[in-house]
């Protein structure tokens, strides 16, 4: 049973016309998606001039990621310095569970809020949807307890708007000289 199942996913999953950039409706679906199955890295500059990458919980707007930070996430701190930024998402699971999609994007920080408690915050609405996005309704009632603890509202503009996308494990064409990939070639002219 397995082996002609798998076959059958293989010869479509490494076929390239199943390989490109995310269609506008695909990307908002991925990026609304269920959260629990992947988290916004964040690379940030540090002081020192390193980078660092983190791994969060997010919230897409149609415009925009928003992030809820901690009052002492040092990250927060890297972003009040140095605003620029870039983020990946990616889904690492292949066919059928799903489509090895990703998102990249360079972005712009801005500190919404924060410090702040929970009571008439910002970052509330934020942490609430996250919470039931990553953990269900149990998150929710867990985020309450901590509603005393400062945090930061975070929100992450693309650069330019744009955001980069890719679904699929074969390579971009940009990366193939002509005749390389003759089966390419000829099914960009039919």
């Amino acid at each position: 049973m397995e082996g002609s199942y798998r076959s059958k996913e293989q010869k479509r999953w490494y076929d390239a016309r199943f390989s490109g950039g995310l269609a506008e409706s695909e990307l908002e679906d991925f990026l609304r998606g269920p959260g629990s199955d992947w988290l916004l890295k964040l690379a940030v500059l540090k002081e020192d001039g390193w980078p660092f990458v983190t791994p969060l919980w997010y919230v897409w707007d149609g415009e925009a990621f928003w992030l809820v930070g901690r009052k002492r996430s040092e990250w927060v701190q890297d972003l009040i310095r140095e605003p620029r930024c870039a983020i990946c998402i990616e889904e690492k699971e292949l066919p059928p569970a799903g489509g090895n999609r990703k998102v990249i994007a360079q972005c712009t920080a801005e500190v919404v809020e924060g410090p702040a408690t929970a009571e008439g915050s910002q970052w509330l609405p934020v942490a609430n949807e996250m919470a039931l996005r990553y953990a269900g309704p149990a998150g929710v009632e867990g985020l309450k307890t901590s509603y005393g603890w400062p945090r930061y509202l975070v929100k992450l503009t693309p650069r330019d708007g744009k955001l980069t996308s890719w679904q699929g494990v074969d390579w971009h064409r940009k990366y193939f000289a002509p005749g390389e990939r003759p089966e390419l070639d000829e099914a960009e002219t039919r």
